[in-house]
């Protein structure tokens, strides 16, 4: 009896020990995290910081997975779906919501926007509301910063750069629209410009966080008329200023930091080195589709003479090459570019291209299928109703 109590003595000391160890190395790699996250705020700034405190979150959260695809979802409450920083982040009437690659919910944050409207870039997104002056920025884990326009100043549209800079397009009451830009801290404007006479319809940041290409639309003797201005933030005029009478520019794209792609009801533009534009016309063909990928494939879809069952897919490269065209005889739902593959939903069908346009994958999918998602080796389709991860090949 007494050598059997010595033994439980000593395996009550052991375990006791094995729990302080495991206490210590805890402790250390909390000391680890914090000390980490205090040389970063020092020497790297506020967005390292996020990056560097989402990374960890990610990390603790993956230790439990979820209960994988398909993820049921509300489609009628659905606003947007994108892709952040590898997780799924989804926009809908009352919240955000991050969702990983076991279909864990990583994050949501509710909102009381009547109007919500996102733009992501870089691992971030700025979430903001049509409706009035209220913004704010997340990345997949938490909310960064939550803003307000100033006087009240209705948003029109918002753009954030690679660098965590944000532009954030307003009405205005001295002109017709303003653009404000700050830097990624949210704290400090870096660069205004007010519209006196048109309406900004889009804005895009250099990835280098010193420029901004914004395009404005309004009206010219009786007929639509845009123009692209190109501002570097030393200077308080634009150092290009492009137009497009007859056009209306819908969106623009920095696809390399001198390098701009416009896209436009009946044209697509690319402006080289900031000062030279080059237009090519659709020629008769309706433009259909568009897509633009953060590496600075533009991809753009135009239905033959109008008809959704002749289509052309046109992949260009950032440095404004075709990369391949491909004729589809199947309307496109929806395109997805990412890490040099493009994702093309069809009615029945998703189709997978390498960057050379030789086909990767091909699935099978739902007729009610709406978008397509790349994310490394998987690619997710959104249906009527949910998300699923697409397993079953052609």
């Amino acid at each position: 009896m007494a050598e059997q109590n010595v033994k439980n003595k000593r395996n009550f000391k052991f375990k006791l020990r094995n729990k302080h160890i495991i206490a210590l190395r805890i402790i250390s790699v909390i000391f680890l995290i914090l000390l980490l996250l205090f040389f970063a705020a020092e020497t790297l700034g506020f967005a390292s910081v996020s990056k560097i405190n989402d990374s960890i979150r990610t990390f603790f959260v993956s230790l439990t997975p979820g209960e994988g695809y398909p993820y049921k979802i509300n489609s009628s409450s659905v606003r947007q779906i994108g892709v952040l920083n590898g997780n799924l982040f989804i926009l809908t009437d009352g919240d955000t919501m991050s969702l990983d690659t076991t279909a864990k919910v990583v994050k949501t944050a509710s909102h009381t926007y009547s109007s919500p409207v996102m733009a992501i870039k870089s691992g971030k997104a700025i979430v903001y509301n049509r409706d009035d002056n209220r913004y704010r920025v997340e990345n997949r884990t938490e909310t960064l910063h939550v803003g307000e326009t100033e006087n009240n100043e209705k948003i029109i549209t918002c753009a954030i750069g690679k660098k965590g800079n944000i532009a954030i397009a307003t009405t205005c009451d001295s002109a017709v629209s303003k653009l404000s830009v700050r830097n990624n801290s949210y704290k400090k404007e870096v660069f205004a410009w007010k519209c006196a006479n048109d309406s900004i319809i889009s804005v895009s940041l250099s990835d280098n966080g010193k420029y901004a290409a914004v395009a404005v639309i309004g009206a010219r003797d009786g007929e639509i008329f845009s123009k692209i201005y190109i501002f570097d933030f030393e200077y308080s005029d634009p150092v290009s200023t492009f137009e497009y009478p007859g056009t209306a520019i819908i969106d623009l794209n920095f696809v390399t930091n001198n390098k701009v792609v416009a896209v436009g009801d009946n044209l697509i533009s690319f402006i080289d080195d900031l000062d030279e534009k080059e237009d090519k016309l659709y020629e008769g063909n309706t433009l259909s589709n568009y897509f633009f990928a953060e590496d600075g494939t533009t991809v753009v879809v135009l239905s033959e003479s109008g008809s959704t069952n002749s289509q052309i897919l046109t992949s260009y490269t950032k440095n404004f090459g075709v990369a391949f065209e491909e004729k589809l005889t199947s309307s496109v739902k929806s395109i997805f570019a990412a890490n040099s593959k493009i994702a093309v939903l069809l009615d029945d069908e998703v189709i997978v291209y390498k960057g050379n346009g030789s086909k990767y994958k091909e699935y099978h999918t739902d007729s009610n299928s709406i978008s397509v998602f790349d994310i490394g080796k998987n690619t997710y389709v959104y249906s009527m109703g949910k998300i699923d991860k697409c397993t079953k090949s052609k």
